[in-house]
């Protein structure tokens, strides 16, 4: 078993245990971490390959980026009534992205395992350094 795409991910809830820190949740869970993670690195590479083809850096640029979007042509009976112009439209002072800077915490769920492992001066200069542990 795995993802029931309950859609809660972000929420520390995931019924299965796939996208959580809870302890009680994660038992669910019948894989191995190593998969989840496999699973992410694989992901994390696609959408680096496709944020290269748009020629952009990070998914941070591509907010409010109406101008690389276009509908397309196909015509289909359920989605013939939708107008999706105000999508495509630019957005007036696109250039001030001030909006997208948040100072609040990400989560409320208290203390989780990723707080203690960002706390962790080595494991930090690893990531920092895109190096390993020793």
């Amino acid at each position: 078993e795995g993802c029931i795409m309950a859609r809660v991910c972000h929420t520390n809830n995931c019924p299965v245990g796939v996208a959580t820190q809870k302890e009680n949740l994660r038992k669910r869970f019948p894989g191995l971490p190593e998969q989840v993670v496999n699973f992410f690195l694989f992901v994390a590479e696609e959408v680096r390959q496709l944020l290269s083809v748009l020629g952009v850096a990070s998914l941070q640029e591509l907010i409010g980026r109406t101008e690389l979007l276009k509908a397309r042509q196909v015509q289909l009976a359920k989605t013939q009534a939708l107008d999706l112009s105000c999508l495509l439209a630019p957005i007036a002072g696109a250039e001030d992205r001030s909006w997208l800077q948040h100072a609040s915490e990400a989560h409320s769920n208290g203390p989780i395992l990723e707080d203690q492992l960002l706390a962790d001066a080595e494991l930090m200069a690893a990531i920092e350094g895109h190096g390993q542990l020793a």
